[in-house]
């Protein structure tokens, strides 16, 4: 884990030393306040609290409908802010709805075929592409958004 961690930050540092990455940071961190709270929804949801997941949906679906106009992509940079959110989902979002459910963070159901196809990957190496995904999630906004 501390090889990750310091693999991470490497990268990031990497990827920073351009005087114009605020941005690039700014729009991970707003992708990843959406994430968070479409999972949390979607673990209210399955817990039964309907109301509260409805009205968190809403207020996920409007910050990703305001996204670009709050950070105001170019033509060519659309579809890093998209390929950015997708890494960044695909990183996050099992964590956050574990979390919210109060299950162990690398839990894996049985039900959907995401679920299955993750199940056969063992746990380091799940941890490891979605580690991958986690870096390429943050290079891409930090390298386009200048």
């Amino acid at each position: 884990m501390k090889k990750l961690l310091i693999l991470l930050l490497l990268t990031i540092a990497i990827t920073t030393q351009a005087q114009n990455w605020k941005k690039g940071l700014s729009i991970v961190g707003y992708h990843t306040a959406c994430i968070a709270i479409g999972a949390v929804a979607d673990g209210l949801y399955d817990d039964g609290y309907k109301e509260w997941s409805h009205a968190l949906h809403a207020v996920e679906v409007g910050a990703l409908i305001t996204g670009p106009f709050i950070f105001k992509p170019k033509r060519w940079e659309f579809a890093s802010y998209i390929l950015s959110y997708t890494f960044l989902r695909f990183s996050f979002y099992d964590a956050f709805y574990n979390w919210q459910r109060s299950l162990p963070v690398n839990y894996v159901g049985s039900t959907s075929k995401y679920d299955q196809v993750m199940s056969k990957i063992p746990p380091d190496g799940r941890a490891w592409i979605k580690s991958c995904s986690l870096i390429v999630g943050i290079a891409i906004p930090i390298k386009s958004f200048k």
